[in-house]
């Protein structure tokens, strides 16, 4: 698995206990866009033991400026402006390496396909310490973000840690000894699929993730997929669907399609109430589609091949429409 999120915004922790300097990694802030004036995104100064400036600001003709001070040594990092600003989410990404002196830093316009990154590069970038980042979700500098500013993360990787389908802690999974809450199965429980066999748990991933932006997980709604109480999936999370709709238009007597290709409004939609999601991802000695109160749901690695056919997402709309015209909505 990819690196985790050593520090990850409004998580009231660090991954590792104690400060460090992180010599060489991945900063990532995402925001909501127009920002058509002068902003301060994020902010945080400190005297304590050594002056230390962590500021990233937007300026209509200067652009996205992230300022980094440490001591007596100062690195800024610049996309000149201005920049584009269309509507919906960009995803701003600095990738430093202190001991080779380069840095790299990108502008990504998510979900939008004609609009092209914009991307700057430069030397001479300082280590960030850990605790610096983790002061901007505590006190003042919480307080000052603005309200642009939907998360931010920063790993050791030099990519985004690896999406991955995940569950919530509170899913109620069923097993040989009936349904157990998903944060309370231990290695070696045996979970039911939906053939109606049971396979062993081999292991179990706790992960905290950010949960907004384009990592929104999804919520299922009751009764629909089987489920009887609302269900928290990852927009990655692949659930089994089945009936003669399915085979009508496929001619299989069971597809996978992905929670976020189902959001409709109705049946499913895009969480949008908190930061980040404390989840369990559940790995098997094969891909097993298991059922969690009554919905089917693949467990799987994101590198496993689908042990059925999984939808594109025009074969989803498609198949939402049938089933939004039957009313109703089938669960493997």
């Amino acid at each position: 698995m990819a690196e985790p999120w050593l520090v990850l915004s409004d998580r009231d922790r660090l991954t590792q206990q104690t400060d460090s300097l992180v010599e060489r990694g991945l900063f990532v802030v995402e925001l909501v866009l127009p920002l058509t004036e002068a902003t301060v995104l994020l902010d945080f100064h400190s005297s304590a033991g050594w002056p230390r400036t962590f500021t990233l600001f937007h300026d209509p003709m200067a652009g996205l400026v992230l300022v980094h001070r440490q001591g007596q040594s100062v690195a800024r990092h610049a996309l000149p402006g201005p920049l584009p600003q269309h509507n919906g989410t960009a995803r701003l990404s600095l990738r430093f390496d202190a001991p080779a002196r380069t840095w790299d830093m990108r502008l990504e316009f998510l979900g939008q396909t004609d609009a092209r990154p914009c991307h700057a590069h430069g030397c001479n970038p300082l280590p960030i310490r850990t605790e610096d980042l983790h002061q901007l979700s505590q006190g003042q500098a919480r307080a000052a973000r603005h309200g642009a500013v939907l998360w931010f993360g920063l790993t050791r990787g030099a990519d985004l840690p690896a999406r991955a389908p995940w569950i919530g802690q509170r899913t109620p999974i069923e097993t040989a000894h009936g349904p157990i809450i998903a944060g309370h199965l231990r290695p070696g429980d045996l979970v039911a699929t939906f053939d109606g066999g049971l396979l062993p748990l081999r292991k179990i991933t706790r992960l905290d993730l950010p949960a907004c932006g384009s990592f929104s997980p999804i919520i299922l709604r009751a009764p629909f997929f089987g489920a009887s109480h609302d269900m928290l999936v990852a927009a990655d999370q692949k659930l089994a669907l089945s009936g003669p709709e399915v085979e009508y238009l496929f001619g299989d007597e069971c597809v996978l399609v992905e929670a976020g290709g189902l959001v409709d409004g109705h049946s499913a939609l895009a969480e949008q109430r908190r930061a980040v999601a404390s989840v369990l991802m559940l790995e098997f000695d094969h891909p097993a589609v298991i059922m969690a109160d009554g919905c089917a749901l693949l467990a799987a690695r994101p590198a496993d091949p689908p042990p059925m056919r999984l939808l594109l997402p025009y074969e989803v709309l498609t198949l939402m429409a049938l089933l939004g015209r039957a009313g109703h909505r089938r669960v493997a």
